[in-house]
Protein backbone atom coordinates (compact mmCIF):
# COMPACT_ATOMS: atom_id res chain seq x y z
CA UNK A 1 0.00 0.00 0.00
CA UNK A 2 2.03 2.93 -1.30
CA UNK A 3 -0.25 5.94 -0.87
CA UNK A 4 1.94 8.28 1.19
CA UNK A 5 3.08 11.35 -0.74
CA UNK A 6 6.84 10.90 -1.32
CA UNK A 7 7.26 14.67 -1.66
CA UNK A 8 6.12 15.10 1.94
CA UNK A 9 8.67 12.52 3.10
CA UNK A 10 11.40 14.39 1.21
CA UNK A 11 10.25 17.70 2.71
CA UNK A 12 10.48 16.24 6.23
CA UNK A 13 13.96 14.92 5.46
CA UNK A 14 15.11 18.27 4.09
CA UNK A 15 13.75 20.10 7.15
CA UNK A 16 15.47 17.65 9.49
CA UNK A 17 18.77 17.91 7.63
CA UNK A 18 18.60 21.69 7.62
CA UNK A 19 17.90 21.82 11.35
CA UNK A 20 20.69 19.48 12.39
CA UNK A 21 23.18 20.20 9.56
CA UNK A 22 23.52 16.47 9.16
CA UNK A 23 22.73 14.07 6.38
CA UNK A 24 23.01 10.41 5.46
CA UNK A 25 24.04 8.84 2.18
CA UNK A 26 22.78 5.33 1.64
CA UNK A 27 24.71 2.58 -0.10
CA UNK A 28 24.11 -1.11 -0.80
CA UNK A 29 26.66 -3.94 -0.78
CA UNK A 30 28.15 -4.65 -4.18
CA UNK A 31 26.39 -8.04 -4.36
CA UNK A 32 23.02 -6.25 -4.35
CA UNK A 33 23.84 -3.63 -6.96
CA UNK A 34 22.50 -5.51 -9.98
CA UNK A 35 19.11 -5.97 -8.33
CA UNK A 36 19.17 -2.41 -7.02
CA UNK A 37 19.58 -1.10 -10.58
CA UNK A 38 16.41 -2.95 -11.54
CA UNK A 39 14.50 -1.41 -8.61
CA UNK A 40 15.91 2.13 -8.52
CA UNK A 41 15.63 3.98 -11.80
CA UNK A 42 18.36 6.58 -11.30
CA UNK A 43 21.05 3.93 -10.80
CA UNK A 44 20.88 2.99 -14.48
CA UNK A 45 23.22 5.79 -15.48
CA UNK A 46 26.23 4.38 -13.62
CA UNK A 47 28.73 2.14 -15.36
CA UNK A 48 29.16 -0.22 -12.43
CA UNK A 49 29.18 -0.42 -8.65
CA UNK A 50 32.53 1.38 -8.33
CA UNK A 51 31.25 4.23 -10.48
CA UNK A 52 28.18 4.58 -8.25
CA UNK A 53 30.26 4.37 -5.07
CA UNK A 54 32.55 7.13 -6.39
CA UNK A 55 29.45 9.27 -6.95
CA UNK A 56 28.17 8.61 -3.43
CA UNK A 57 31.56 9.44 -1.90
CA UNK A 58 31.73 12.57 -4.06
CA UNK A 59 28.35 13.63 -2.70
CA UNK A 60 29.66 13.14 0.83
CA UNK A 61 32.68 15.34 0.12
CA UNK A 62 30.48 18.02 -1.45
CA UNK A 63 28.13 18.08 1.52
CA UNK A 64 31.02 18.20 3.98
CA UNK A 65 32.44 21.21 2.11
CA UNK A 66 29.03 22.87 2.39
CA UNK A 67 29.09 22.42 6.17
CA UNK A 68 26.82 19.38 6.35
CA UNK A 69 28.01 16.41 8.41
CA UNK A 70 27.30 13.65 5.87
CA UNK A 71 27.62 10.01 6.91
CA UNK A 72 27.71 7.06 4.52
CA UNK A 73 25.30 4.41 5.77
CA UNK A 74 25.23 0.84 4.47
CA UNK A 75 21.75 -0.67 4.24
CA UNK A 76 20.30 -3.83 2.74
CA UNK A 77 18.26 -3.51 -0.42
CA UNK A 78 15.46 -5.71 0.90
CA UNK A 79 15.04 -3.52 4.02
CA UNK A 80 14.96 -0.36 1.91
CA UNK A 81 12.38 -1.82 -0.47
CA UNK A 82 10.18 -2.93 2.43
CA UNK A 83 10.39 0.55 3.96
CA UNK A 84 9.67 2.11 0.56
CA UNK A 85 6.55 -0.01 0.10
CA UNK A 86 5.31 0.76 3.61
CA UNK A 87 5.87 4.52 3.39
CA UNK A 88 5.04 5.06 -0.28
CA UNK A 89 8.43 6.67 -0.88
CA UNK A 90 9.77 7.00 -4.42
CA UNK A 91 12.22 4.52 -5.96
CA UNK A 92 15.25 6.76 -6.20
CA UNK A 93 18.45 7.68 -4.39
CA UNK A 94 16.73 10.51 -2.56
CA UNK A 95 14.43 7.98 -0.91
CA UNK A 96 17.42 5.73 -0.19
CA UNK A 97 19.09 8.62 1.62
CA UNK A 98 15.86 9.34 3.53
CA UNK A 99 15.81 5.74 4.75
CA UNK A 100 19.50 5.88 5.67
CA UNK A 101 18.94 9.15 7.56
CA UNK A 102 15.99 7.77 9.53
CA UNK A 103 17.95 4.65 10.43
CA UNK A 104 21.03 6.66 11.45
CA UNK A 105 19.06 9.20 13.47
CA UNK A 106 17.17 6.57 15.45
CA UNK A 107 20.37 4.59 16.02
CA UNK A 108 22.20 7.65 17.39
CA UNK A 109 19.30 8.87 19.52
CA UNK A 110 19.30 8.08 23.22
CA UNK A 111 15.49 8.28 23.30
CA UNK A 112 13.19 7.77 20.36
CA UNK A 113 9.55 7.12 19.54
CA UNK A 114 8.14 5.47 16.44
CA UNK A 115 4.50 6.28 15.79
CA UNK A 116 2.37 3.90 13.77
CA UNK A 117 0.55 5.48 10.85
CA UNK A 118 -2.85 3.98 10.07
CA UNK A 119 -4.57 4.63 6.76
CA UNK A 120 -8.25 5.53 6.73
CA UNK A 121 -9.24 2.26 5.03
CA UNK A 122 -7.71 0.23 7.87
CA UNK A 123 -9.16 2.58 10.49
CA UNK A 124 -12.67 1.97 9.18
CA UNK A 125 -12.13 -1.74 8.66
CA UNK A 126 -10.88 -2.31 12.22
CA UNK A 127 -13.01 0.37 13.87
CA UNK A 128 -14.77 -2.16 16.11
CA UNK A 129 -11.73 -4.39 16.63
CA UNK A 130 -9.42 -1.77 18.11
CA UNK A 131 -10.96 0.18 20.97
CA UNK A 132 -8.66 3.17 20.45
CA UNK A 133 -10.15 3.69 16.99
CA UNK A 134 -13.74 3.48 18.23
CA UNK A 135 -12.93 5.83 21.09
CA UNK A 136 -12.19 8.64 18.63
CA UNK A 137 -15.30 8.12 16.56
CA UNK A 138 -13.91 9.23 13.23
CA UNK A 139 -10.62 9.16 11.34
CA UNK A 140 -10.03 12.93 11.49
CA UNK A 141 -10.35 12.88 15.26
CA UNK A 142 -7.85 10.01 15.40
CA UNK A 143 -5.41 11.98 13.22
CA UNK A 144 -5.68 15.07 15.45
CA UNK A 145 -5.02 12.90 18.49
CA UNK A 146 -1.97 11.31 16.88
CA UNK A 147 -0.60 14.67 15.73
CA UNK A 148 -0.90 15.97 19.29
CA UNK A 149 0.98 12.93 20.60
CA UNK A 150 3.72 13.44 18.02
CA UNK A 151 4.05 17.12 18.94
CA UNK A 152 4.28 16.22 22.62
CA UNK A 153 7.06 13.71 21.92
CA UNK A 154 9.01 16.30 19.91
CA UNK A 155 8.59 18.83 22.73
CA UNK A 156 10.05 16.21 25.08
CA UNK A 157 13.15 16.06 22.80
CA UNK A 158 12.43 12.55 21.59
CA UNK A 159 13.61 11.50 18.15
CA UNK A 160 10.34 10.87 16.30
CA UNK A 161 9.71 8.67 13.28
CA UNK A 162 6.44 7.62 11.69
CA UNK A 163 5.90 4.27 10.00
CA UNK A 164 2.75 3.12 8.21
CA UNK A 165 1.63 -0.32 9.35
CA UNK A 166 -0.72 -2.96 7.98
CA UNK A 167 -3.32 -3.23 10.72
CA UNK A 168 -4.19 -6.82 9.73
CA UNK A 169 -0.59 -7.85 10.50
CA UNK A 170 -0.71 -5.90 13.76
CA UNK A 171 -3.91 -7.67 14.86
CA UNK A 172 -2.36 -11.06 14.04
CA UNK A 173 0.74 -10.10 16.04
CA UNK A 174 -1.40 -9.19 19.05
CA UNK A 175 -3.30 -12.46 18.80
CA UNK A 176 -0.05 -14.45 18.75
CA UNK A 177 1.13 -12.65 21.90
CA UNK A 178 -2.25 -12.86 23.58
CA UNK A 179 -2.42 -9.13 24.18
CA UNK A 180 -5.05 -6.51 23.41
CA UNK A 181 -4.78 -4.44 20.24
CA UNK A 182 -4.29 -1.17 22.13
CA UNK A 183 -2.85 2.10 20.88
CA UNK A 184 0.31 1.54 22.93
CA UNK A 185 0.69 -1.90 21.39
CA UNK A 186 0.21 -0.39 17.93
CA UNK A 187 3.14 1.98 18.44
CA UNK A 188 5.20 -0.80 19.99
CA UNK A 189 4.57 -2.88 16.88
CA UNK A 190 5.71 0.03 14.68
CA UNK A 191 8.83 0.45 16.81
CA UNK A 192 9.74 -3.24 16.49
CA UNK A 193 9.09 -3.18 12.76
CA UNK A 194 11.31 -0.12 12.33
CA UNK A 195 14.05 -1.75 14.40
CA UNK A 196 13.79 -4.83 12.19
CA UNK A 197 14.10 -2.75 9.02
CA UNK A 198 17.17 -0.92 10.32
CA UNK A 199 18.86 -3.79 12.18
CA UNK A 200 21.50 -4.33 9.51
CA UNK A 201 22.57 -0.69 9.18
CA UNK A 202 26.34 -0.24 8.91
CA UNK A 203 27.87 3.21 9.45
CA UNK A 204 31.15 4.00 7.68
CA UNK A 205 33.86 5.72 9.68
Amino acid sequence: MRNVDPKSKNAVLAESEARFHKSAIGIFPEREFARARAEIADLAGYLDYDDWLDSREGLQIGLDMAGVDATIVGVSLSSFLEWRDLTGASSDQRALDAFAWAALAIRNSTESQVFAVVHEFDFLKYFRTISAFAGHGEYRSWLRHRQAMRAEAITADLRVEELPVHVASFVEWCACLGQSASEAALDRYAQLLFEHLTSDVCVSD
